[in-house]
């Protein structure tokens, strides 16, 4: 429904005022009288204060004409109408009101008629004009839609490696020449993983939310903000190379602060001009990617480039952990199990390549690896079937490698929990003593019946005792502890094959290799050669 058309009347007489008042129906026009002035000093305070859309005026009134009136109207820009009335028909008035865009010019007396039809002709125009205007609104809010749905596709464009989306950008005037251009990609933590805890509604609220925010925070920087898949991307562009990370981190403070909501954002590197913004897109992506490993909820720059490369021979350093952690769990030392598996995910970490699939892999097979020995190790090795199926699924679901490393070293508690269940008694303190004395001299003599004197034991009660709690002879043991610490020697120093030998118990260096052979499948120096990248 139309508004009613605001009208101000004006003269210096006020009998006149009172009979245009009521000389027509206003209302049944659709004009509404919002004010009254007996003088042009008035007419002047009532345009400012009143705002009407059309005044009709005695073009001679003290303090300020009709003329001056209507020519402060003009010069000031002002769409509002003027209907003058006049006692008499003086053409110099009359030629200047019309210069100026008076309507009409009517002569007092005035009649119903005279002013019901100028008050109507009015009315119409500036409907007309309203509506125009109107129209005008819509159709730039259409043009501002139309070229932010463009800017929008180029972007998607210009990201995925078409150069000619930044020729198409420069052209509507959306981009500038800078020294650099930066993508920065934002993913929601809460429903990254797949198991949102929002309904779609909800999801929907918290996306139009969130790309508000990101909009007021770098649009007037000059950034632009557009959809990538499931993710709202920003291009920057700047000239001092901290500025995206800066700018990056008042918005994750403002997302946190007031959307009370879990963000990533990925700063890509800096590519040298929008031509290039794919590559720091892909960089951005990568950054994303880091979040496994660094953690949820924060700002992560990609610094791939600083990162040095895989290296094999790191998994080296693994299975050294790996064997600490295995010598901790048959010691039954909680302790030290729960150190080693810390060390050991440090370790699965700087190896990983910054893969969560490869860190889930190494991870799984150390536990693997761990049930198959302890599995030998034990005598109850019968009831073990290696881990449980869902153990895989558990690890690949970690959302971060954080979760994942809660997931492992609770494995590693409850091995050692059934480790320790099948010992039990006085028998425990002996058998950890006989570990803990081979751990110690193993380079030495060692035999079975030292070691049963040590217990005040016989010898052939000890081998019983030994066999029942642990699943194997003791000289098989005894083998196994020395061929591990040879392992250990060979892949992290330089000594020769000779040497090693003498260090874990063996005189003859030939027999050492067969030894190591038996237990490895490789003979000492084609084993270390095989850890070489």
């Amino acid at each position: 429904m139309n508004r009613s058309i605001r009208v101000v009347l004006a003269d210096d007489e006020p009998v006149i005022l009172r009979g245009l008042k009521k000389l027509i129906a206003w209302e049944s026009l659709g004009l509404e009288i919002v004010g009254e002035a007996s003088d042009g000093i008035e007419l002047k305070a009532l345009i400012d204060s009143a705002a009407p859309d059309l005044i009709i005026s005695d073009i001679s009134m003290p303090g300020f004409s009709g003329i001056d009136i209507i020519r402060g109207i003009h010069e000031s820009g002002r769409s509002i109408k003027v209907v003058f009335i006049s006692a008499y028909q003086e053409f110099t008035y009359a030629r200047q009101a019309l210069q100026y865009g008076a309507l009409d010019y009517l002569i007092k007396p005035v009649n119903t008629g005279q002013l019901e039809q100028a008050a109507g002709k009015a009315a119409a125009l500036i409907r007309q004009e309203s509506e125009e205007e109107r129209n005008k609104e819509m159709l730039k809010s259409y043009e501002r839609k139309n070229v932010t749905g463009t800017i929008e596709e180029l972007l998607e464009q210009l990201t995925d490696g078409n150069k000619g989306a930044a020729a198409a950008l420069a052209r509507i005037g959306n981009t500038s020449i800078t020294r650099y251009a930066t993508v920065c990609a934002v993913e929601t933590d809460e429903y990254s993983s797949g198991s949102s805890r929002w309904e779609e509604h909800e999801r929907k609220l918290v996306e139009f939310a969130l790309s508000n925010i990101i909009k007021e925070t770098v649009e007037s920087g000059g950034g632009y903000v557009f959809r990538k898949g499931e993710r709202l991307c920003i291009l920057l562009q700047h000239e001092q190379p901290d500025m995206p990370q800066e700018l990056m981190e008042d918005l994750h403070q403002k997302v946190n602060s007031y959307l009370k909501l879990q963000v990533t954002i990925g700063v890509g590197r800096p590519a040298g001009g929008i031509e290039e913004a794919d590559e720091s897109y892909r960089s951005a992506l990568k950054a994303l990617k880091a979040k496994y490993f660094s953690g949820l909820n924060r700002v992560i720059a990609d610094d791939s480039g600083a990162q040095a490369a895989y290296d094999l021979s790191s998994t080296a350093g693994l299975a050294e952990v790996q064997l600490a952690l295995l010598e901790a769990l048959k010691m039954l030392e909680k302790e030290e199990c729960m150190l080693r598996a810390g060390e050991l995910l440090a370790a699965v970490a700087r190896i990983s390549a910054g893969s969560p699939a490869q860190a889930v892999t190494h991870l799984y097979n150390t536990v693997v690896q761990l049930e198959q020995e302890l599995a030998e190790y034990s005598a109850d090795a019968a009831a073990q079937h290696g881990p449980s199926p869902l153990l895989l699924e558990q690890f690949t679901a970690a959302p971060t490698y954080a979760a994942l490393g809660t997931a492992f070293c609770t494995a590693v508690q409850q091995l050692f929990g059934q480790l320790a269940g099948r010992l039990s008694g006085k028998e425990m303190p002996q058998l950890l003593q006989v570990k803990a004395y081979v751990e110690e001299h193993y380079a030495e003599n060692i035999t079975l019946e030292s070691m049963a004197a040590m217990l005040y034991m016989n010898p052939y009660y000890f081998s019983s005792f030994f066999k029942k709690h642990t699943g194997q002879n003791f000289k098989h043991y005894l083998t196994e502890v020395r061929m591990n610490h040879a392992r250990r020697l060979l892949l992290q120093s330089s000594l020769m094959i000779y040497e090693i030998a003498e260090q874990v118990g063996y005189n003859n260096a030939r027999h050492f290799s067969d030894m190591f052979k038996k237990k490895f499948g490789k003979l000492p120096q084609e084993y270390k050669q095989s850890w070489k990248p």
